[in-house]
């Protein structure tokens, strides 16, 4: 289905916010429509925990914004501390995520009140779940001051006047009350499956419904040119439900008409998002209430009907390397590999792997610029146009190692004829002012490229995030967004997992340490350092396995463990630097 078309779709859909409870699938019912929250829907009994007559107005805005972290419908808990007009007025399906927030004493005059407010903002979260992080501070933006006004109804204050718009929640609250879900969509190749970060704080049927209609409404702007959608064109999904059972129920109008193809892809995508809503969830596919056969697997399907197509699916049997003295080292036996490429013989400063059946293809950059071949040797000179800025790099997948080259990206195809990728005029042209690359690496479905970008005056060393476009042989851009604030250095990065970033940071006044962040801006925070030295220089990281860095100069390497960090090797000291997983 066109995304165009999907966006249009989109418009009608939104989550449904019954409260419904299923033990299973009874023979008379029928999945619930997607419907809007709010729209439709009662709301629940008033909180005993309202506003009452010997509250005041501080005390009022304290109430409101503890109600809002209910989940109930339409925040009806939440309304009650608002005027009718006020509460008519709020939209309740934004967020606003802050680092905390500072409430003054109440000013009275006569029946109002006026109560300063002022918070520092981390990020936000519209209708849609996607979360938009704050790209000023460490994280935490400026301070906004605002004022609350209050009105004295009936002997009661309320609030008339908020603000902020939407909800405002601070961040401990957040990451209690909001989980994170993954909507999954399959790549151009139609071989791989990308994962679409969200947050909700819904729950049961309210969640099932929500999901879906995120689903229909298809993926995020950045990833919209990079995946494609599996419901055909023209289908009817304005009575699309789905019924939070066991199994779940997913009504979709016309999938019984589905290509063979499209349906597995479709079952697939729907196995992996709603799955971990329940344990071990179990699904079926139903138009106008009938079940639908889905090829090699019946009527009833889960993420075990398609194995190893989810973002948590380890590389089995990844290894680890590392350089000493400008010479590969294997991370099992601590040993130089094999032939001139751990011999030193080309003076290696950082190393990219990428596992054939003959061995390993390294990409290694030395004083002359980028070196290519299999690990035993020989390595080639690759010619390129300028000096290399950022280590190498293998798409997953594929013998293609990428770079950058100032504010460039350069591919190279098995032939080692370089080919500059095209990207999005705020990356390509650089940052006002102009930078380089420092560093650059691939998720692990290989549709999304974390770039370490450096502005030319030193202001910004931030990570951006690019979706990777195939057309034909050759790849292209949609957009790069940036995800860390412009306040926090970033000298190297790595992908944990499909949508966790790993990464070398420093605060202005700070020592460079270890940082987690997800793709999406969300969940910055520091790693523990317990055993690391200081002066860490470069991290790596692949699905399923430890991450490893290296620290100081000349460099020695560690491995992250339950407690902390500690040596690659298992005791004494691990000399070496530029670890790197072939994966």
């Amino acid at each position: 289905m066109k995304l165009a078309h999907r966006a249009v779709l989109a418009a009608c859909l939104a989550v449904c916010a019954l409260l419904a409870a299923c033990s299973g699938v009874p023979h008379s019912s029928r999945p619930e429509a997607v419907r809007t929250v709010g729209v439709d829907v009662s709301p629940s009994a008033a909180s005993d925990d309202g506003p009452r007559p010997g509250d005041d107005p501080r005390t009022i805005v304290f109430g409101f914004l503890n109600a809002s972290l209910s989940s109930d419908a339409r925040h009806s808990g939440a309304r009650q501390f608002l005027t009718t007009d006020a509460g008519g007025k709020w939209n309740d399906n934004a967020v606003t995520v802050v680092s905390d927030y500072k409430i003054d004493v109440a000013q009275l005059s006569g029946n109002t009140a006026t109560v300063g407010f002022s918070y520092q903002r981390i990020g936000s979260v519209d209708a849609s779940g996607i979360y938009t992080p704050e790209k000023t501070g460490v994280g935490i933006g400026r301070t906004t001051s605002a004022t609350f006004l209050l009105k004295r109804i009936n002997n009661v204050w309320r609030i008339d006047q908020l603000p902020f718009t939407g909800l405002l929640i601070r961040r401990v609250d957040f990451q209690v009350s909001y989980s994170a879900h993954l909507l999954y969509f399959f790549d151009s190749s139609e071989t791989q499956l990308v994962p679409d970060l969200r947050y909700s704080a819904l729950e049961g049927q309210s969640l099932a419904s929500w999901l879906l209609a995120r689903m229909l409404g298809g993926p995020r702007q950045e990833l919209a040119a990079s995946v494609q959608t599996d419901i055909p064109d023209g289908s009817d999904l304005s009575r699309a439900g789905v019924t939070d059972a066991d199994p779940i129920v997913v009504e979709i109008p016309g999938s019984s008409h589905f290509d063979q193809p499209a349906l597995s892809r479709l079952a697939t995508e729907l196995a992996y998002t709603f799955g971990p809503i329940r344990y071990a969830g179990r699904l079926t596919l139903t138009d106008g209430g009938k079940p639908v056969e889905i090829p090699g697997a019946g009527t009833v399907f889960s993420t075990s009907t398609f194995p190893g197509l989810g973002s948590d699916n380890s590389a089995p049997g990844a290894q680890q390397y590392f350089l000493r003295n400008g010479g590969l080292i294997s991370g099992v036996d601590y040993k130089p590999v094999p032939g001139p490429v751990g011999s030193g013989s080309y003076a290696l400063r950082s190393v990219a792997l990428h596992r054939v059946k003959a061995g390993a293809l390294v990409a290694g950059i030395n004083g002359g610029g980028l070196v290519l071949g299999p690990s035993t040797g020989p390595l080639g000179k690759v010619s390129l146009p300028a000096r290399p800025t950022s280590s190498a790099e293998f798409r997953p997948g594929t013998s293609e190692a990428w770079l950058g080259v100032g504010g460039a990206i350069y591919r190279v195809p098995a032939d080692r004829k370089p080919v500059l990728v095209p990207t999005p005029a705020a990356l390509a042209a650089g940052l006002p002012p102009k930078g380089e690359i420092e560093a650059l690496r691939f998720s692990p479905d290989g549709i999304r490229l974390a770039v370490v970008f450096r502005t030319a005056d030193d202001s910004s060393e931030a990570v951006w995030i690019g979706s990777v476009v195939p057309a034909g042989e050759s790849v292209s851009f949609e957009s790069f967004e940036a995800v860390t604030p412009t306040a926090l250095k970033v000298t190297d990065v790595a992908w944990k997992d499909a949508t966790t970033l790993l990464m070398v940071a420093g605060t202005p006044d700070g020592e460079p340490q270890m940082y987690t962040v997800k793709s999406d801006g969300s969940y910055l925070d520091a790693v523990p350092s317990t055993g690391l030295p200081r002066g860490i220089t470069d991290v790596a990281a692949t699905v399923g396995q430890a991450p490893v860095v290296s620290a100081g100069t000349p460099g020695t390497v560690w491995i992250q463990t339950f407690n902390g960090w500690a040596s690659l090797s298992g005791g004494g000291q691990t000399d070496g630097y530029a670890p790197a997983y072939a994966p």
